[in-house]
């Protein structure tokens, strides 16, 4: 029987990194449109998105809502599936967009994604030292 390296364990932190790269994408997304009238920011919830996609409801596909933002993507329609829009806050120009909360959130989305990087680095090195035979090195 051959065990797979693409485990529970392995898609759950290959899951974890592309919600995290959504995250970023939906982060930069707000930065760029920051001084688009009437634009609302946006956030991607980790845990949901994260649960969504464990259980196939989706990829997470980023793309413009309105034809004056900013395209991430080549993508017409469709924003990532499980954004929130966030309406108070607005300025005077009803833009939602607050620079100093957005560049926080992506700092910390940017460790986070790091971490759950060297978790799976750390799952490949330990299948690697198997392989090879050296595991007590």
């Amino acid at each position: 029987m051959m065990i797979s390296p693409w485990d529970e364990g392995t898609r759950l932190y290959e899951h974890a990194l592309d919600v995290r790269s959504g995250i970023h994408e939906t982060i930069a997304s707000n930065l760029a449109n920051e001084e688009t009238p009437g634009y609302k920011a946006r956030v991607l919830p980790f845990r949901e998105t994260l649960s969504a996609l464990l259980a196939g409801q989706g990829e997470v596909v980023p793309a413009r809502t309105n034809p004056r933002h900013i395209a991430v993507h080549n993508q017409d329609e469709n924003i990532f599936h499980h954004t929130i829009k966030l309406d108070e806050g607005a300025g005077l120009d009803d833009n939602t967009v607050n620079l100093e909360k957005e560049m926080t959130v992506m700092a910390e989305n940017t460790l986070l994604y790091m971490a759950v990087n060297q978790f799976l680095d750390g799952r490949f090195e330990g299948w690697k030292r198997a392989i090879e035979g050296g595991g007590g090195r």
